[in-house]
């Protein structure tokens, strides 16, 4: 039995989170309508729970989209690119990802240091929103995780399909 890369299963811990993560955001969303609805009350900080739930749902999806190789691509300026560039662009192209990526962690890492250092508590839970950006970050560098590993499986002067 071989193990499993570490890029798998880094893409496979994204791919979980953000299914929970999504399965919940859906399942407050519902219950919260619902009991508007019906008996005209609100699950107390239904929002609050809903907007750390999406970062950690937006986050787990860097890790999943970079699994698949699902990047943002500017379709105006690529095929041009890749034409005058053939056998830098998909280097120049995997490094600004990379970079990219990098730079959103730790951004995201920067403002949860903030956060937390700040006691900055949301306003109907108190909770720290910090610790919930700490844990988007480490899911943004599973993605550059992921980016790594996928230069070992597919170079990038090659093609991957």
């Amino acid at each position: 039995m071989s193990a499993m890369p570490l890029g798998q299963r880094v893409y496979r811990v994204c791919q979980n989170v953000g299914t929970v993560s999504a399965i919940a955001i859906m399942l407050i969303t519902v219950t919260d309508v619902a009991l508007r609805y019906l008996f005209n009350k609100a699950i107390f900080g239904s929002s609050e729970i809903v907007n750390a739930a999406l970062v950690i749902l937006v986050c787990s999806g860097m890790g999943a989209a970079s699994g698949l190789g699902n990047h943002i691509r500017v379709d105006l300026l690529d095929p041009t690119l890749s034409g005058l560039f053939r056998h830098w662009h998909s280097r120049w192209v995997y490094a600004w990802e990379l970079l990219g990526t990098m730079g959103f962690a730790i951004l995201l890492a920067s403002h949860a240091w903030r956060t937390v250092e700040e006691r900055e508590l949301t306003p109907v839970l108190e909770f720290s929103m910090g610790y919930v950006f700490l844990t988007g970050a480490v899911l943004v560098l599973g993605a550059v995780v992921i980016f790594v590993g996928s230069w070992r499986e597919f170079p990038p002067g090659e093609p991957s399909e």
